[in-house]
């Protein structure tokens, strides 16, 4: 199947002789169009960061209380209370 007399109807070709014309009639896209694929690129790739970053912040000061969980754990982060140091002893002089 062919849709010009010299163009066939297989997609790369197609897709790459389209590009190869519009690019050859015009220099000026061949600046362009890499320039706002760039700029495209680094706009999604700066808000996906963005995003990542107020998920990330969100989950360290949102979330919820689950005291099982730290009984399981063995509760670590509580001092026991031997471990608390006492006071010097007073002495006579």
């Amino acid at each position: 199947m062919a849709l010009c007399a010299d163009v066939l109807a297989i997609p790369g070709i197609v897709v790459g002789t389209f590009l190869l014309l519009v690019l050859s009639s015009n220099p000026v896209w061949a600046i362009v169009a890499p320039t706002v694929t760039l700029g495209v690129l680094v706009i999604i790739l700066a808000v996906l960061g963005w995003l990542f970053c107020v998920v990330k912040k969100k989950r360290q000061t949102e979330g919820t209380y689950r005291p099982s969980a730290e009984e399981q754990s063995g509760a670590r982060s509580v001092a026991a209370p031997d471990a608390i140091k006492l006071p010097k002893e007073e002495r006579l002089i």
